[in-house]
């Protein structure tokens, strides 16, 4: 259940990437270069990270074994996503002036997520 839980995201979030890189190519007044650059950013972030949010899904349903760790690593990589690509995406867009770590926590989430991704694999290996 969970892995399915875990493919309607990935899913998901791949849609909401397009999305985001259509609307800031086409549709987006960003205030500056700046502004510009983070929605850059972000949306580089969002796109590098959905691979291994998909690697996490299939380990998770082809390695029974190795599903639980593999679900951690999409947990970490999904938090990852959300604080860093989410906070620059909000700022680039004006809509959010934070000051607060957000996009260093979200990046220790995605290193955590590949880390976790890693001894997922490992795991899923080792059984064989």
């Amino acid at each position: 259940m969970m892995m399915r839980l875990l493919w309607i995201v990935f899913g998901l979030l791949g849609a909401g990437a397009v999305a985001l890189g259509a609307y800031g190519s086409h549709g987006a007044a960003f205030a500056d270069a700046y502004a510009a650059g983070l929605f850059d950013t972000a949306l580089r972030f969002h796109f590098l990270h959905l691979a291994p949010l998909g690697l996490a899904a299939l380990v998770g349903s082809l390695a029974p074994g190795a599903a639980g760790r593999a679900a951690l690593a999409a947990v970490a990589l999904i938090a990852g996503m959300a604080l860093f690509s989410g906070t620059l995406y909000l700022r680039a867009l004006g809509l959010a002036e934070t000051t607060l770590p957000l996009p260093p926590a979200g990046g220790f989430a995605l290193m955590a997520g590949w880390l976790l991704l890693a001894l997922a694999g490992l795991g899923s290996l080792a059984r064989r």
